[in-house]
């Protein structure tokens, strides 16, 4: 069994074989596995990255081994990620779920690849509030929490007159121009959605405004103030934060990390801005990343210094909500792009999430999901992202403890299986490793 440490910096004469870790476990479940190809000798702006990642998610960890008080030496240890810190996430469907079987490859890869899922449709305001959007829903999340896959929501306002994504009596509100009725409406709704999945589903991480440069017919009704600094704006997240006061909430537009759009990335930033000077300022920047033409892909040193420009905005965590590349029409170069969005945007200390939109061709809306073909065979985009979040970041280490009891190591930032074993005696806990400043110690006491 191949082991590796995601980040350099360990001790390695602290790491044994993998006899001694069978000594600790029984085997672990395999990762998934991938083909990527790596470059011997990486390009500038991948060792730049390398070194952030080294920096911003890593952690020097030190298991100390004791025994009525006294350091146990030559303890077989074994820590081993459980869960990654970092939110790596999909879209997943709650319809398709429901039409497969339990053994249906769309609802076993979704545990196997991501830590997160956010729904594709069933929060969308018109699906929740048909009869049986709260079943539908609750059920769904049953499974994936089970699977230890946290749920995301989104969105909860999208004002998309070219969607069929709204209740007819919110645009007959709109269209009468009862501004009261429209202001209940849409402050109810979001009291209901936030507040319901917050307090029964643990429900907690939410796009809260949707696509506001390119869909505003509501703010422009409401107030007379231009799109990016409209006060229903504040006043929804403070409305969400009053509903959920733990929940993380979201701003989130398009063509911000893609594109050359100069004048949409100043209004983004506009709106961020004044959302960040309310009484309830916005968690997360998202980003969503849909490559839908040739030109729609920048490089990562571009991505970087957009990324670089809103995390200098305010207190505020970067994700990437919808990634895709529909619009790369070879896979291979497709393949390339997932590994370098992912690796740049993972690299930059403010970043907290990427999303795919989807992994599965059948299961995408444009028929291109970044991860598996229509028959379930794996595209490069597969291979390159399995190598990133299983392989480079992904620690396994093993050893043994030393006179003083220790075994040091440096591990990716995450919640970790620790095992612990000598002679006859064993010990199993989950531990965290989150503190990327400094080390972690981890003490056991036989």
């Amino acid at each position: 069994m191949a082991l590796f440490s995601g980040c350099a910096g360990g001790d390695g004469s602290n790491h044994a074989s993998s006899t001694a870790a069978d000594n600790v476990t029984p085997a672990f479940e395999p990762l998934p596995e991938s083909d990527w190809e790596r470059a011997d000798d990486p390009s500038e702006w991948e060792q730049a990255a390398e070194e952030r990642i080294e920096r911003h998610r890593c952690s020097d960890v030190t298991v100390t081994v004791i025994r009525d008080g006294e350091p146990v030496s030559n303890a077989d240890v074994r820590l081993r990620l459980h869960r990654h810190a970092y939110d790596f996430s999909t879209a997943y469907n709650v319809a398709r779920h429901w039409s497969s079987d339990p053994s249906d490859p769309y609802r076993r890869w979704v545990s196997r690849l991501f830590n997160e899922a956010v729904f594709e449709n069933a929060y969308k305001w018109r699906q929740w509030t048909r009869s049986d959007g709260h079943e539908r829903t609750h059920g769904v999340i049953v499974f994936l929490r089970a699977n230890d896959v946290a749920v995301a929501g989104a969105p909860v306002v999208w004002q998309n007159h070219e969607k069929d994504v709204l209740p007819d009596g919110v645009w007959d509100a709109y269209e009468a121009g009862d501004t009261e009725r429209l202001r209940r409406l849409i402050d109810d709704h979001i009291r209901s959605l936030i507040g319901h999945n917050a307090g029964d589903h643990g429900v907690s991480d939410w796009v809260l405004v949707n696509e506001q440069l390119g869909f505003h017919d509501f703010t422009d009704l409401l107030s007379d103030a231009p799109p990016t600094r409209s006060p229903p704006l504040r006043r929804w997240f403070a409305i969400a934060r009053d509903a959920a006061p733990d929940a993380t909430l979201a701003v989130n537009d398009y063509d911000i990390l893609t594109l050359d759009r100069p004048d949409h990335r100043d209004r983004y930033a506009d709106l961020v801005t004044y959302l960040l000077g309310g009484e309830a300022p916005p968690d997360e920047v998202a980003f969503q990343s849909h490559v839908t033409t040739p030109e729609g892909s920048i490089g990562p040193a571009e991505q970087y210094a957009r990324l670089d420009r809103f995390a200098g905005l305010g207190d505020v965590d970067l994700v990437v909500s919808e990634f895709d590349t529909p619009g790369i029409t070879d896979e291979d170069a497709a393949g390339d792009y997932l590994y370098r969005t992912l690796k740049t945007v993972y690299s930059h200390p403010a970043s907290a999430g990427f999303r795919v939109w989807g992994y599965w061709d059948e299961q995408h809306w444009a028929g291109d999901a970044p991860l598996f073909r229509s028959d379930w065979s794996k595209k490069p985009g597969y291979h390159a992202y399995t190598d990133l979040v299983f392989d480079q970041w992904f620690t396994d280490a093993q050893g043994t403890t030393d006179a003083a009891g220790e075994f040091t190591t440096t591990a990716d930032l995450g919640r970790y299986d620790l095992r612990v074993a000598t002679g006859s005696e064993t010990f199993s806990d989950v531990r965290a490793v989150t503190d990327p400043d400094g080390e972690t110690r981890l003490r056991v006491e036989l």
